[in-house]
């Protein structure tokens, strides 16, 4: 028997906003310890039908179904009367499915961090989970089992893990402890909504490796939903495709990649498949911007009380070209933010120098803006796009108002944007058409200079290559030059000429991009490019499974030895002893003793240096 079954769901929403049925006739099977994905692009419907199978949506939403049953047991919502629920009728749909939320149905979110409680230990978080499902169980009962399922979530010391609070875990181990807590109730039906979005690719390789192993050992059936087709090809068995609140095609993983019958299905994939692309634009002439030797440090504990010192950037060093893209990768937590919050001078390094045209660079510079992740946190909800995109004008220059007016049609213009839009509030846009205000909100005072940090990773593949094109697009028009800070590999691949790779605050390897990806020198490079997910299930699933290892939770040693040696295969003694320096080989830069002549012996002249590993 299915988990779930429903037939001809539709949800429409009885407001001035309506616009016909936000999900019209969606039909979908899953049967235990099956993983279906559900992929579309942003407002095809996805979230929606998950919320309606949840009862999450609100009263003003109508939920009509021919058939809808969780286990056998129907949980179809009751019928609308006048464009009204009916109070008895929906008070005890609502208690209904409060129950078989609390015992059949769990949900994992995109970003744990906003929905676990910041001021509760993660321990008590999931004992609370598992005693409202079982009322018999003692505390010291749940919190054996919250250590159990900590353990079946993956985290290498659970019982520590139970003690810390979420803002002390990095974002992989956050998202493991969501998943626990879904895991209290023991569900038949886990829907995953985005869970990897926010996530590096080693991290999220981990977390599929989890749901995968999940689904096969408890049987649990799991809902997928996601705009990431290489997470899709990687772990799902089947796969849905919504466009416009409807479902276009359903078939098995290999069918919808590798034969698809719709245009629509054939377009996404593609589009995904363009992102693995490289650029062949390459930039050379006057540094814009110098890093030397770039360190920032902070200190943890109590005043004068055992502080311990903490360098989250250590040595940073690269240039950054005129009319150029660098790019910038590496896991959560390895410093890249720090390393752009120290270029927009909104923190001063420790030690060595950030050079804008040669100049030590002091407070904030005009020439110099930012686009951030999220665009809609960055928009100030109570403005209008007008006032945002004047504000800077407003703070920087004397311009008059028909000035103003004048520039800021101009940019909505290059952005991509309707002028006539620029009386409207953020909330009465789309994810895509919100960054591309942050980008034209970026370009208002013409800098020379923008930092991107992880500006597309929470858009669907189509806009991701909207974005970038436009940023292209802008490039080849205004000269400008882009910091692209990023942990989507295949995004720093499509849009910069050159790249940092950043672990644990330093650059292990830098050169062109080209020539990094086809060939890494560096095994942490290898390590992350082999845990790229592609829109090819075969290639994907290979891939995940040839991920590096688990996630790195103790506290790397910075003061003694290379800070990967405990993850690399190809450690020597000494690398557990000294820490590397950086090696030059023309425009290739590489922090690792197997390129060291000291360590690994003496090469003639004319010897050419290739990749040691």
């Amino acid at each position: 028997m299915n988990v779930l079954s429903v037939q001809d769901l539709s949800v429409q929403f009885h407001d001035r906003h309506a616009k016909g049925e936000t999900v019209s006739g969606l039909s979908l099977e899953i049967a235990p310890g099956e993983i279906v994905g559900i992929v579309g692009e942003s407002g095809s419907g996805k979230s929606t039908a998950m919320q309606a199978v949840l009862g999450l949506l609100p009263e003003r939403a109508e939920v009509m179904s021919g058939k809808m049953l969780l286990n056998g047991d129907s949980i179809a919502p009751p019928p609308y009367r006048d464009g009204r629920p009916q109070k008895q009728e929906q008070k005890a749909y609502e208690k209904k499915m409060q129950q078989i939320r609390g015992s059949q149905i769990a949900m994992v979110f995109q970003d744990p961090l906003s929905y676990l409680n910041p001021t509760v230990k993660i321990g008590r978080q999931i004992t609370e989970a598992v005693r409202v499902h079982n009322k018999n169980c003692s505390r010291a009962q749940a919190k054996v089992r919250a250590a159990e399922l900590l353990d079946m979530a993956g985290l290498r010391r659970p019982k520590e893990s139970l003690d810390k609070y979420p803002f002390e875990m990095s974002g992989g181990m956050r998202q493991r402890a969501a998943i626990a807590i879904a895991l209290a109730c023991e569900p038949k039906l886990l829907i995953a909504d985005e869970p990897t979005t926010a996530l590096d690719v080693t991290v999220q390789g981990q977390i599929l490796k989890l749901l995968a192993r999940i689904a096969e050992e408890t049987a649990t059936a799991i809902l997928l939903v996601s705009h990431d087709l290489g997470v899709i090809a990687s772990v799902c068995q089947r796969v849905l495709v919504m466009q416009n609140g409807k479902m276009v095609e359903e078939g098995t993983v290999e069918e919808i990649f590798y034969d698809p019958r719709q245009e629509y299905t054939r377009l996404l994939i593609e589009r995904a498949s363009g992102l693995c692309a490289l650029t062949e634009k390459k930039i050379s002439g006057e540094a814009l911007l110098t890093l030397k030797n770039v360190t920032k440090s902070y200190h943890s504990g109590r005043r004068n009380l055992d502080q311990k010192k903490f360098e989250a950037v250590r040595d940073v060093s690269f240039e950054l070209y005129k009319g150029e893209t660098y790019g910038l990768v590496g896991e959560s937590g390895c410093g890249k933010t720090t390393v752009a919050k120290m270029i927009t001078g909104v923190h001063a390094p420790s030690g060595g120098a950030v050079l804008y045209h040669g100049e030590e660079l002091v407070g904030m510079q005009r020439q110099i803006q930012m686009v951030f992740q999220d665009p809609y946190a960055s928009l100030n909800p109570r403005m209008t796009i007008r006032e945002t995109l004047e504000e800077p004008l407003l703070l920087n220059t004397s311009d008059s108002p028909e000035i103003r007016k004048e520039k800021v049609t101009e940019i909505m213009k290059m952005a991509g944007l309707p002028p006539e839009d620029a009386g409207k509030y953020p909330r009465a846009f789309s994810g895509g058409q919100r960054q591309r205000i942050g980008i034209a909100r970026a370009l208002m005072l013409r800098p020379e200079l923008i930092v991107c940090d992880e500006p597309v990773s929470a858009l669907d593949v189509s806009i991701q290559e909207q974005i970038l094109e436009l940023l292209e697009q802008i490039q080849r028009e205004t000269k400008v030059s882009y910091l692209f800070i990023s942990h989507d590999l295949n995004v720093v691949k499509r849009i910069s000429q050159r790249l940092g790779v950043m672990y644990a605050g330093s650059i292990v390897e830098s050169g062109a991009t080209e020539s990094v990806y086809e060939d890494p020198w560096h095994p942490y490079t290898k390590a992350l490019l082999s845990a790229i997910l592609t829109p090819d299930p075969r290639t994907a699933r290979r891939r995940r499974k040839m991920a590096a290892g688990g996630e790195q939770e103790k506290e790397v040693q910075y003061d003694t030895g290379c800070p990967f040696a405990s993850r690399c295969g190809y450690a020597m003694e000494c690398c557990h002893a000294d820490r590397p320096k950086t090696y030059c080989f023309g425009d290739r830069k590489v922090a690792c003793f197997l390129y060291s002549e000291e360590y690994t012996g003496r090469r003639s002249n004319d010897y050419k240096m290739t990749s040691q590993i």
